[in-house]
């Protein structure tokens, strides 16, 4: 029996609908700061950097069907999101936008009609620079194998993972994600659904196989994405500018330092982040301060001081900066963080 046969078949839909908190194996919450969702799930070892101004605001849901986590996320801002994975476990990422944005996994442009991509989970880097919503589909290593091996899919083994993207047939990328947002209805409106004892098994043996039998058998060239323009060079700036945010650093050195051109570096950064170079740079640091604000204690921090120290040397303009990248003054921040 199918999932979608035993929704007909429990006529779910003619039951009045109820919020989603009725099942502990489903969690839902709303947060307005990166640093929130990042306590809240003790991310560690990962970093999430806001890229676009504005007040953020973003919706996650995780539904857990046996030792599978289908894990919703949705944001409204612009964002970068990398750190290490998740042991043992194998992770497949769907994009849910149907515009011709540009997302960039790994620096590889990503295709939200067809890419499932993120399924080298040793570590992750994902760019989404006008936000978005992306489901997670994250399966035991062992339980993917046992399937595959059951459909006689050897070609799924460690050199297809190292891949990391593959671009499936748009029925087939259809197919997948109607079944999840059969699924996630489900979770936010018939939560207790997911507790009746045949479901773990169900839905195993229903998407799993689902998953796999999408994936191209005969992969080539067009399966695989292509990295994106100049990925090596935006990668060194990358790292340089880490090292230079608490020190003056201009276009002209930046290029210098990785033997580039002015042009190059801007092309690259608008190409991968919407933006260019020194506006990249400035957001890292915006980024830092306000880290070092929600650590500090309100009498013992000078915000002006502090920002000067990220290269901000005018507190009118750090702070019209501030409030236009976060949708709050740094006062703010400071004196809230506290008082939580």
């Amino acid at each position: 029996m199918s999932l979608l046969k035993d929704i007909d078949d429990s006529k779910i839909t003619q039951v009045e609908d109820t919020p989603g908190t009725g099942n502990p194996k489903i969690i839902s919450k709303s947060f307005t700061d990166v640093d929130n969702f990042k306590e809240f799930f003790e991310y560690k070892n990962k970093e999430i950097i806001q890229l676009t101004p504005g007040s953020l605001h973003g919706e996650f849901l995780s539904i857990q069907v046996g030792d599978i986590f289908f894990v919703c996320n949705q944001v409204n801002q612009g964002f970068q999101f990398s750190g290490d994975g998740t042991k043992g476990y194998i992770s497949f990422a769907i994009i849910w936008s149907e515009n011709e944005r540009e997302y960039y996994s790994f620096r590889h442009p990503v295709k939200p009609q067809n890419t499932l991509f993120g399924f080298n989970n040793t570590e992750a880097h994902e760019i989404f620079p006008q936000g978005g919503a992306l489901t997670n589909i994250v399966i035991p290593v062992q339980t993917f194998d046992a399937y595959a091996d059951q459909l006689q899919r050897h070609d799924l083994d460690d050199n297809f993972r190292s891949k990391n993207h593959v671009n499936l047939l748009l029925t087939g990328m259809k197919e997948i994600k109607a079944y999840l947002k059969q699924l996630i209805w489900l979770a936010v409106h018939q939560p207790t659904w997911f507790q009746n004892p045949h479901i773990e098994k169900l839905v195993t043996d229903d998407f799993v196989p689902l998953l796999i039998s999408n994936i191209p058998i005969k992969l080539n060239s067009k399966s695989f994405l292509k990295p994106s323009r100049r990925e090596k060079l935006i990668a060194q700036a990358e790292k340089e500018m880490l090292t230079h945010l608490e020190k003056p650093l201009t276009l002209k050195q930046l290029a210098q330092n990785l033997g580039s051109s002015s042009c190059a570096l801007s092309f690259g950064f608008k190409d991968l982040f919407g933006v260019g170079p020194m506006r990249y740079l400035k957001i890292r640091r915006l980024n830092a301060v306000r880290q070092h604000l929600k650590a500090s204690e309100p009498e013992n921090c000078t915000i002006t001081f502090l920002a000067s120290e990220f290269g901000f040397y005018s507190p009118s303009h750090f702070t019209r900066d501030y409030k236009v990248m976060f949708g709050e003054l740094p006062s703010e921040t400071l004196a809230k963080h506290y008082k939580s």
